[in-house]
């Protein structure tokens, strides 16, 4: 089986499995805004209308999200819990709207925690094997028997390349991200695992997400200890290779 990024699109599909795959949805982020003064409406529809877009195009029998389907953790304070709840209606609407088009799986991520629902089946964070295509959020170790796969599907960081002129202006780009780990390293820790396995860590679905420029910022933590992202190749929405991370720094 293959993992292909769609084009232009924050999305992979598996044809094998007949399944589109998006990480970090970060529904309710909007909520977050608004507490911080920036007047972002409610982008819901917005998301559902994109997902149903793409699992029409694709002949999509499955929907699999790796991790982050929600954004808000905790409430600290009552207007913190009202937000929640407006965030509880937000990821309703979203996967009770979706349940009617494909089948739903959800891999938890670290803003997951709570996240139940009768729309979907709900896997644990420690990752889940569908043939030889793994899926873990990452923001924890994985499962062993997650990491004897081909390929290892990855969210949690929001990868971005951050590019400077020579002028000085500065861009940014969401960005895929596919590597391989280092080998002595992850037998240390996965010694059954597939010290072969090839990473690829997606682009945050949610466009409002921000993220970790892959060219700046250390990438470090969980999985991400065992990846040789020195040597792992960026590419942008549109499949153009920009080379290794290590060249883009």
């Amino acid at each position: 089986m293959n993992a292909i990024p769609v084009w232009k699109e924050r999305a992979l599909f598996i044809e094998e499995l007949r399944a589109l795959v998006i990480a970090d949805v970060h529904i309710g982020i909007e909520f977050e805004y608004n507490l911080q003064g920036v007047n972002i409406g409610i982008q819901t529809d917005s998301l559902v209308n994109k997902c149903r877009m793409l699992l029409e195009a694709h002949d999509a029998e499955k929907l699999i999200i790796v991790g982050d389907l929600k954004h808000i953790i905790m409430a600290r304070d009552k207007e913190q819990k009202t937000l929640m709840m407006r965030e509880q209606r937000e990821v309703r609407n979203f996967l009770r709207t979706l349940h009617d088009v494909a089948e739903i799986i959800i891999i938890k991520g670290n803003h997951d925690g709570a996240l139940t629902t009768k729309y979907a089946k709900v896997h644990g964070a420690r990752g889940l094997a569908l043939g030889d295509i793994s899926f873990v959020h990452g923001h924890c170790w994985a499962h062993e028997r997650i990491m004897k796969g081909d390929i290892l599907i990855l969210g949690h960081i929001h990868p971005f390349v951050r590019m400077t002129a020579a002028v000085g202006y500065t861009s940014i780009h969401a960005c895929w991200v596919r590597g391989k780990f280092r080998r002595k390293e992850f037998l240390e820790k996965y010694g059954n695992g597939n010290k072969n396995m090839e990473f690829v860590i997606m682009p945050a679905f949610n466009p409002l997400c921000g993220g970790v420029a892959v060219n700046r910022e250390h990438i470090g933590g969980a999985l991400f200890s065992l990846a040789d992202m020195e040597h792992a190749s960026v590419y942008t929405l549109e499949g153009i290779n920009l080379g290794t991370i290590r060249n883009l720094r």
